[in-house]
């Protein structure tokens, strides 16, 4: 059993099979601290993966993208680390596997309150 301090906690976690299309790993509407890993380690050579990550900066608006990494080939250091992000509207953290055969991906994310 993991022990987080008092006002952290499991966000989400689970395995994503990608498909070419630009997925979800996770959205978060509501306030907080959201970091988290997403593991690559299943990538080989001529797989290219997209890591996009999104704010809204009003309750009415849209998604803004603001950060945007491509991954090629065999992963030297595969865990991906999601900076903490303050949020108090929403977020978004989405991949997208653009080349090669289709992978499954970890993450897992964690909220501080």
């Amino acid at each position: 059993m993991v022990v987080y301090p008092a006002k952290t906690a499991p966000l989400k976690k689970g395995t994503l099979i990608a498909d070419g299309t630009e997925q979800t790993l996770l959205e978060f509407v509501g306030v907080g601290v959201i970091s988290g890993h997403i593991d690559l380690q299943n990538m080989k050579e001529g797989d290219v993966v997209i890591i996009r990550q999104y704010i809204k900066v009003k309750e009415d608006g849209e998604y803004k993208k603001y950060a945007e990494e491509t991954y090629t080939g065999i992963q030297e250091l595969p865990v991906i680390y999601i900076t903490p992000k303050a949020v108090d509207i929403a977020m978004k953290i989405t991949l997208q596997q653009t080349s090669g055969t289709y992978k499954s991906f970890d993450y897992n994310f964690i909220r501080e309150y």
